[in-house]
């Protein structure tokens, strides 16, 4: 007795274009739109800053300012006129609109001598605890008031969205990118928290699936999708965090474009060049090192470092490129 066929699910028709159209869009295809992050030796590795179509993965420790930079990319972004979404799985939108305004108050004392901003991250703290209202105290702090002024700037090209773990999804995220129309930066805080179809799929399963979706998304929308990823609980407590140490590495290493892992400095430089200068040791604690670990436009392997002023919010967008020799798995174990 021979056994049924199975029923074949439904066949999805391939829908191609010709040679021709192809090679007319070439080059437009092949350069997407350029969107500068506003960190200067970052824009400079990739030849101006993000790309539309791409994936970039911004990968670390806790702590080590994953958050912290994405959304100092998302106002620069957007104080460059593109329209950006920045949906956070961690924080809700005040407390995101809070960092802001504290990033606003660091920048304006990095540009002007003798600004003082300690009164005013106080009042912006008790503001965010709802001790106090913003607007009863604008007037009093001159500081807090060109903060506001300067964000009210890019207010309306940056959308702030509090993720849900249950019911923001990839489908919510394809309605925002497509709300936000080509051209525009989508950033997700962080990818392992997007919900799926429970699949029976491993912690790693379940990275790649997500990884895979959002590099779809971003190729479909013509945007960039920028994507805070977390470490493997292998990477916690090594000194510093590699691609393979990246959850769901075997996948998500794949499918990005752009994969920038941020390290301590301090714990990433060879000792040798601290061990017998405690004042350099120190000025390592002060910056963080970023790896773009892959590039797939360009060079890869760069290592750049930027002094961190978390009490702001903020990095110093300058930068610079490492000069010390780093610790690696192989080469330069210690």
């Amino acid at each position: 007795m021979t056994e049924s066929a199975t029923p074949l699910e439904a066949v999805q028709p391939i829908e191609g274009r010709i040679l021709t159209d192809v090679v007319l869009g070439l080059e437009n295809a092949s350069i997407g739109m350029v969107i500068p992050s506003g960190f200067q030796p970052f824009d400079k590795v990739l030849d101006g800053g993000l790309r539309t179509r791409e994936l970039v993965l911004v990968g670390g420790v806790p702590g080590v300012g994953k958050t912290i930079m994405t959304l100092q990319w998302a106002r620069n972004i957007a104080a460059g006129g593109f329209p950006v979404s920045y949906v956070c799985y961690e924080h809700d939108e005040e407390a995101l609109a809070s960092r802001l305004l504290a990033l606003e108050v660091g920048e304006l004392k990095n540009a002007e001598a003798g600004v003082r901003s300690g009164e005013t991250l106080a009042l912006i703290q008790e503001v965010s605890l709802a001790e106090k209202r913003l607007g009863d105290e604008v007037d009093d702090d001159p500081v807090l008031a060109s903060a506001l002024e300067t964000m009210s700037r890019y207010s309306d090209d940056l959308v702030l969205i509090k993720g849900s773990g249950t019911s923001t999804r990839i489908a919510e995220l394809r309605e925002i990118a497509e709300a936000s129309g080509p051209g525009s930066v989508l950033f997700v805080d962080y990818l392992q928290k997007i919900p799926m179809a429970d699949g029976g799929w491993t912690d790693s399963e379940r990275s790649i699936r997500q990884g895979e979706e959002l590099k779809e998304l971003a190729m479909e929308f013509d945007v960039v999708v920028v994507a805070v990823t977390a470490a493997e609980a292998s990477g916690l407590n090594v000194r510093r965090v590699r691609p393979h140490h990246i959850r769901g590495a075997s996948g998500l290493t794949y499918e990005a474009d752009v994969i920038c892992l941020l390290n301590e400095k301090w714990l990433s430089v060879s000792k040798r060049h601290s061990a017998y200068d405690p004042v350099q040791a120190q000025g390592f604690k002060r910056r963080i090192v970023m790896t773009i670990e892959k590039n797939r436009r360009g060079k890869s392997g760069v290592e750049l470092e930027f002094v961190k002023d978390f009490v702001h919010f903020r990095f110093d967008t300058k930068g610079g490129f490492v000069e010390e020799q780093l610790i690696d798995d192989m080469m330069f174990p210690e």
